[in-house]
């Protein structure tokens, strides 16, 4: 380096050199001026040193700086980057929550409607029930109504017929009983001689006509058996009506 660019760093110092050498002659001063050039020369150097190491490290500062600034802008758009991806995401998130909302309130729409329906329904078939029930029952008090009112006509009948055949019976053994006086009383007085016989006529009638008053009594008691046979059939099957009279 040139003593003109050392003067121009340190003016002073520069000037003192500069006087000191303009005297050649002095020789006493010779030595200790060599001595603060070498001095001077030294600082100088190394002042040189540290400002290119300062521009050196301001130089790696600078760039260092640039890097972190881009890097800081880098990070800036990839946050800005990932703030715009995650806000959309969200954005379609809420989208897709939104629908899945909706189409659950119209499920749960759909299935109170469908559940109304259905109680309507149940309603309703409950209500056509009751009334074929209420039908049923009025249809069967009509037929027991009916089977009973038949029932007593038919159990009249019965004893209007019984006691129609018990007086009949009673008209003919009471004829065939006044016949038979009357004819002992004739033949007591026509033919004396044929008491015995009579009486043994008399003997036979008699036991024939208790033979036929048994034989009426088994045909009744056999037609009372008929008769409680078929009161049992009707109540067993109550829905079929009883004629009101059988052949006899």
């Amino acid at each position: 380096p040139s003593t003109a660019s050392a003067s121009s760093q340190c003016p002073g110092t520069a000037k003192v050199l500069e006087d000191k050498s303009g005297q050649k002659d002095n020789t006493e001063f010779d030595e200790a001026d060599h001595l603060r050039k070498a001095a001077f020369q030294n600082w100088l150097n190394k002042k040189r040193a540290l400002v290119r190491e300062l521009k050196r490290k301001e130089k790696k500062n600078s760039k260092s700086l640039r890097n972190n600034i881009k890097k800081e802008a880098l990070k800036k758009e990839e946050a800005n980057a990932a703030f715009e991806t995650w806000k959309k995401m969200k954005e379609r998130e809420a989208r897709k929550l939104n629908e899945k909302k909706k189409l659950e309130k119209l499920k749960q729409k759909k299935a109170a409607e469908q559940n109304e329906e259905k109680t309507e329904a149940a309603q309703k078939a409950f209500e056509k029930w009751k009334e074929r029930k209420a039908e049923y029952l009025r249809e069967q008090s009509r037929k027991e109504k009916l089977s009973e009112e038949i029932r007593k006509k038919k159990e009249e009948e019965l004893v209007a017929e019984k006691k129609r055949d018990s007086k009949s019976a009673f008209e003919k053994w009471s004829e065939k009983k006044e016949e038979s006086i009357k004819q002992k009383i004739v033949e007591k007085t026509l033919e004396r001689r044929k008491q015995e016989i009579q009486q043994a006529e008399k003997k036979e009638k008699n036991k024939k006509a208790v033979e036929e008053y048994e034989k009426w009594l088994e045909k009744k008691e056999r037609k009372e058996q008929l008769e409680k046979k078929q009161r049992k059939l009707q109540a067993v099957n109550g829905d079929e009506v009883p004629f009101p009279w059988n052949p006899p």
